[in-house]
């Protein structure tokens, strides 16, 4: 397995400090870079080029979402795990739509950050379980919009399988290999999903997926 490298950005040394001895720890992850401001920690993206970027949300000189913001539109592809005491749907939205990657809530932050870089190194999105606990809540106690639950019923029943998955934060690999079926099949109803539900990229399919989730069982 390849050396996966990571950047690091904080503006409380300690809490930073505790981030990197615990990601040290872990084999193939590599530190190559550190800041504890985002004009220093968007630098050092440029510079460095790493594989994932571990961005806190509240930071002097760039907040995270402001970094991800011109990362994406940098021509490297760093993934990009926001930590945030926030748990405002809004923001995790907004997150989603600009690309973020993982979104770790810092009450759970070490474990966490290890498993959120193994995910989205794999390519695949994460959530803090409290997060996705509150957002699974939030949709249960919403009244279902009918013509989002009759878009879902016009799927098939192989899409709404995949798009159940899509919620559950599977990678296409393994979405692929739970239905016994190949990655470019999962990806060609990804893309009849989103056709079908007036959707324009993957992370609005990962958005509706999730905001969804009580329309779908």
């Amino acid at each position: 397995m390849n050396e996966i490298t990571l950047l690091v950005a904080d503006d409380h040394p300690l809490f930073r400090s505790g981030v990197r001895n615990e990601l040290e720890r872990i084999e193939h992850f590599q530190i190559i870079a550190e800041a504890g401001d985002g004009i220093e920690a968007l630098k050092l993206i440029k510079e460095h080029k790493p594989d994932v970027a571990i961005l806190d949300f509240e930071m002097p000189g760039l907040n995270g979402l402001e970094i991800a913001s011109k990362v994406a539109d940098l021509d490297f592809v760093t993934a990009i795990i926001l930590l945030t005491m926030h748990r405002d749907r809004k923001i995790f939205y907004k997150a989603i739509d600009m690309g973020i990657n993982g979104y770790v809530l810092k009450d759970d932050a070490i474990t966490d950050i290890i498993n959120a870089v193994k995910a989205v190194s794999a390519g695949r999105p994460f959530i803090s379980d409290d997060l996705a606990e509150i957002l699974i809540e939030k949709a249960r106690s919403t009244q279902p919009d009918k013509d989002i639950a009759d878009k879902i019923n016009e799927l098939t029943f192989a899409e709404k399988r995949v798009l159940n998955l899509v919620a559950e934060l599977k990678s296409n690999q393994e979405i692929a290999d739970l239905l016994f079926i190949s990655k470019r099949t999962v990806e060609n109803h990804k893309v009849n999903i989103s056709s079908k539900l007036g959707l324009e990229s993957s992370r609005k399919l990962l958005k509706f997926a999730l905001q969804n989730r009580n329309l779908m069982n």
